[in-house]
């Protein structure tokens, strides 16, 4: 894949209001130990809540982690999209 294809990946991932909902939750609380919390807050349901996930972690934006039945996540570069969503 080269720079413009991963460029365009993470712009359309950014594109999605819940997505940036998801990122300001996660911001807000340094990380996100498990999506559970995110539906809650986010009011969706959690497949859906799920599929955005891996929709920000297949652009770079996140990280997951698979902890037995939780899914933690991480923001990869913490001051690049504080920058980005101000």
């Amino acid at each position: 894949m080269d720079y413009t294809e991963e460029k365009a990946r993470f712009y359309r991932a950014l594109s999605e209001p819940v997505r940036i909902r998801i990122l300001k939750y996660i911001l807000s609380n340094e990380n996100c130990d498990c999506t559970c919390k995110l539906n809650k807050v986010i009011k969706k349901d959690q497949s859906v809540i799920f599929r955005h996930i891996m929709v920000l972690e297949n652009a770079g934006i996140l990280k997951t982690e698979k902890h037995g039945k939780f899914l933690k996540c991480f923001v990869n570069d913490k001051s690049r999209i504080r920058k980005l969503l101000e």
